[in-house]
């Protein structure tokens, strides 16, 4: 099958170790490995001689680089199907495919010299989208929402309102999302929350809540809030303003585009960003103190995604902002990390250095969770346990792994996620 391919590429390194369903696996990269997938139902039946949709992502390890395959194959009479994958060094691959509104993925998985093929199987949900509303020109960003975690809202300290960034196929399909959760697309009312906005969601494009098309020239926010800030571009200093562009973007965090759903500045715009008011949070306080953080809404909680040079330069980082790095508490916790951070490597503050075998956080907090991966799911390292002390939380389902000098994942682990504990009250406010 030959795919169109949508990336964007920051650097090709060499050499990668393949995971399938947690097992080790060998994969030949020097000419160009291949997935060999078999897609079945849920109760193991075969999805045989079928149109099927699939998209194959690809991340950089230290999150400097990404892209995107999509197109359509057919699985044989067996149920499978054969893809091409670039073999790129330091990067981790996720697939997913779609068919007839049920949509499958496999776990994460990295490459390493071997064998020419990787052998998943894919398990359609039970739970399609219903015929009525599914729309095959939407199949690739539902499938790109599929293959990454949740999301999750955020909070902003400043307001104390709640955001979170979703997947969408234009602003059509976004504001149905926003009014399903009780929720609206964002207001931006002065720079500062523009500016936070932009920080904790990456500088990434986004659909907004700023429209025309009630009455051409009066914009006005989905929220109903009135415009008082605007950041239009040098040359959309009118706003854009045309009886075809009634909508508007945040163009890579550079400015507001006035644009259609559809024209030159929409086709691979493919999220938006949801505020709501009525999500209960703890009452922040110390708001002056704690800068570009994001409040975790269940336990009042900051935190802040940040690069890295190394485990000692994260831990510097963290003790010259006044916070740890991150301590993991619960399965609840670690499922809002994964929706809002997303699938990268990320150090964590948790070590046995002190004592073998005794792990402990950081911050001084007991151990209460953990969610450490299998035996085999991690590359192999000629390591002994006594020199891994530290630990990474992995892109495959968030599973923690211990990581010693010399280690790949110990090499290029270039993230880190902060957390400040001291910025809520003990009891939640009411909703707003």
């Amino acid at each position: 099958m030959n795919l169109q391919r949508l990336s964007l590429k920051l650097g090709i390194f060499a050499a990668v170790i393949v995971f399938s369903f947690n097992v080790v696996t060998a994969a030949q990269t020097d000419n160009r490995p291949q997935v060999r997938a078999r897609v079945v139902f849920t109760d193991g039946t075969p999805l045989v001689n079928a149109n099927i949709y699939v998209l194959v992502a690809d991340r950089d390890f230290d999150g400097s680089g990404f892209g995107n395959s999509g197109g359509t194959t057919q699985t044989d009479s067996a149920g499978y199907f054969v893809e091409t994958l670039d073999g790129n060094d330091d990067e981790f691959y996720m697939i997913g495919v779609a068919y007839q509104g049920r949509f499958a993925k496999a776990l994460p998985f990295i490459l390493h010299k071997g064998q020419p093929q990787v052998h998943l199987l894919l398990t359609l949900d039970d739970n399609g989208v219903p015929a009525d509303r599914w729309n095959p020109h939407q199949v690739f960003t539902a499938l790109e929402g599929f293959l990454e975690p949740p999301p999750v809202w955020v909070v902003n300290p400043t307001n104390g309102h709640a955001y979170k960034r979703i997947y969408c196929s234009d602003i059509m399909d976004a504001m149905p999302l926003a009014t399903a959760e009780n929720a609206y697309l964002v207001s931006i009312n002065d720079a500062a929350e523009e500016a936070w906005i932009l920080e904790v969601f990456d500088r990434d494009s986004f659909w907004m809540g700023l429209s025309d098309s009630a009455e051409e020239g009066q914009w006005v926010w989905h929220s109903g809030e009135p415009v008082t800030y605007t950041n239009w571009a040098e040359n959309q200093q009118y706003g854009g303003n045309t009886e075809m562009n009634d909508y508007v973007i945040s163009d890579w965090g550079d400015a507001w585009q006035a644009v259609a759903p559809g024209g030159t500045h929409t086709p691979f715009l493919k999220a938006a960003i949801l505020e709501s008011v009525h999500t209960p949070v703890k009452q922040i306080r110390s708001l002056s103190e704690i800068g570009v953080w994001a409040v975790n809404p269940a336990n009042g909680h900051a935190y802040k995604k940040i690069r890295c040079r190394s485990l000692d330069d994260a831990k510097d980082r963290a003790a010259a902002e006044g916070a740890y790095l991150v301590a993991i508490n619960d399965k609840a916790e670690q499922e809002w990390l994964l929706g809002f951070f997303g699938n990268h490597l990320y150090w964590i503050g948790l070590s046995d250095a002190e004592k073998e075998g005794e792990w402990v956080w950081q911050n001084g907090e007991r151990l209460t969770y953990t969610n450490w991966g299998a035996k085999h799911s991690f590359p192999r390292s000629t390591l002994s346990p006594e020199k891994k002390d530290s630990a990474v939380m992995t892109f495959i389902d968030g599973q923690w792994h211990a990581v010693g000098p010399g280690d790949l994942f110990w090499r290029m682990t270039k993230m880190t996620i902060l957390e400040k504990a001291d910025v809520s009250e003990n009891s939640p406010t009411e909703e707003k």
